[in-house]
């Protein structure tokens, strides 16, 4: 059944009417982990339980083997011979990040909305766009009459926004396939993704009776991988500075500063501030601006004592526009790899309570965990704070040799697809292919287009989806033949 690259995109594009109708239904689901449902049946919860159960309904009606696996967090569909030496996994993930359903504006996070050419909704670009894009790969095969010699193993995960439990324990109780690949990655191919580290600061707000500025609340973020695009301060001012100065001030700051907005507000004895930036995914937080750092960065100008002020001052002067970790001497660069790079995801100051900095790193072969934490603890300042290195399944660097012929036939495959030279690339993000030895993600993210998730008004390209799939199942095609 040998095909043209064109023979597979036009073969594709008729699936189309049935996968759009599969996957609104799928975006509808708020795939999001939630603890206050979560059971032994339902470890991360109703709406992830619901994600789970809707791929092993869609399997079921489409005549495959499907199970569930993992202590119930895992769905695999099969295909191919039971008795096969090897198997191709494909690798995705059914959880998403929450919605915020405030910033969104084209509609709401799980009311999915076709505009024009876009489908808009969460999870659109991360990753159920592509999983139903790979999921009617297979499919595509199977009704071609295809037989495999490898088996085909389609591995739906549900932890992979948070700290890869199902994956851990996936591996731990059934293995990880021959090869295989993740296409919750980019286009084409990419054997190589940086490592990750949290570190979490944690100190105690202060209250300091004998400071005319006042520091009450500070917030900015939600998640570690997250560049936060909203950043909130409620503060105190001395009794003969004059409110209205301030808020001009402030309103000054904004004007001056390319591409943030806010508002500052007056309330009750106090002045709440609201800064705008850009959230983007916090793998790549050069294409975003960090709300926090930049309201960290206004507030240090003035006279903050004690904690307060060493607060704004490490992220706001120390760690202000610091993506590529200069500030704190973390620049490192591997030829292959590239750059190491630095996310404040989450900053919470709360007067005389328990407050926190966190940091999430992507850093290339090359340089250690403790190299950072210890790069770290040496630009505190004047925090009297602890540092914690949290430890993370799957969180090293990973690098498949390039001469392996998984990233031979996926260059091979995407070139043929769009006309270009077969090549590779390396992400900054985390897929689930760094778990296998043999293991790359591949798609869906097409060169030169948006990166959009865990962004307000998440969209992907409709005529993405069956470009995509063409290109999945001559992968798996090329991979099992």
């Amino acid at each position: 059944m040998q095909k043209t690259a064109r023979e597979w995109q036009e073969e594709a594009k008729k699936y189309q009417p049935s996968l759009q109708q599969d996957l609104l239904q799928f975006l509808a689901i708020p795939s999001v982990l939630d603890t206050t449902t979560a059971t032994f049946q339902q470890p991360f919860g109703i709406g992830i339980e619901t994600a789970l159960q809707f791929l092993f309904d869609l399997a079921t009606r489409d005549g495959f083997t499907v199970t569930r696996v993992a202590d119930n967090m895992v769905v695999v569909v099969d295909y191919g011979p039971n008795d096969a030496d090897e198997t191709v996994g494909v690798l995705s993930h059914v959880d998403v990040v929450p919605g915020n359903a405030s910033a969104w504006r084209m509609t709401l996070p799980f009311s999915p909305k076709i505009v024009g050419n876009r489908l808009y909704g969460r999870g659109t670009h991360d990753m159920k766009a592509d999983l139903i894009a790979s999921y009617y790969a297979l499919l595509q095969l199977k009704n071609n009459g295809f037989l495999p010699k490898r088996s085909i193993r389609l591995i739906f995960g549900s932890d992979e926004e948070s700290d890869w439990r199902d994956m851990k324990t996936y591996l731990a109780q059934v293995g990880e396939p021959t090869l295989g690949f993740s296409p919750d990655g980019a286009f084409p191919v990419v054997p190589g993704e940086k490592g990750v580290q949290t570190i979490t600061i944690k100190f105690q707000g202060e209250t300091r009776l004998d400071s005319d500025w006042q520091l009450l609340k500070f917030e900015a973020g939600e998640r570690d991988n997250v560049v936060p695009g909203v950043a909130k301060a409620i503060v105190s001012l001395p009794n003969n500075f004059d409110i209205n100065q301030f808020l001009a001030i402030y309103e000054q700051y904004l004007t001056q500063t390319p591409l943030i907005t806010g508002i500052g507000q007056y309330d009750d004895g106090h002045i709440l501030l609201t800064l705008y930036g850009k959230a983007v995914h916090g793998a790549y937080p050069e294409d975003g601006l960090n709300a926090g750092t930049y309201l960290a960065h206004f507030l240090n100008r003035f006279a903050f004592e004690g904690q307060a002020h060493a607060f704004l001052e490490f992220l706001g002067d120390d760690n202000h526009q610091n993506v590529f970790g200069e500030k704190v001497g973390l620049v490192f660069h591997d030829a292959i790899m590239g750059d190491l790079t630095m996310n404040i995801g989450k900053m919470t100051y709360r007067q005389a309570q328990p407050s926190q900095i966190r940091i999430q790193f992507r850093f290339p072969i090359g340089i250690t965990e403790t190299a950072i934490l210890t790069q770290v603890q040496r630009h505190i300042g004047d925090l009297n704070a602890k540092i914690f290195k949290e430890t993370q399944f799957g969180n090293q660097p990973h690098m498949v040799n390039l001469d392996d012929p998984i990233v031979q036939t996926l260059e091979s495959v995407y070139a043929q697809h769009t006309n270009t030279a077969k090549t590779y690339k390396i992400s900054n993000g985390g897929s689930y292919a760094r778990l296998l030895k043999r293991g790359v993600a591949f798609g869906g993210q097409f060169p030169n287009v948006e990166v959009m998730s865990h962004q307000p008004d998440e969209y992907v390209l409709l005529e993405n989806i069956p470009r995509a799939q063409a290109i999945f199942a001559q992968a798996l095609y090329e991979l099992s033949k």
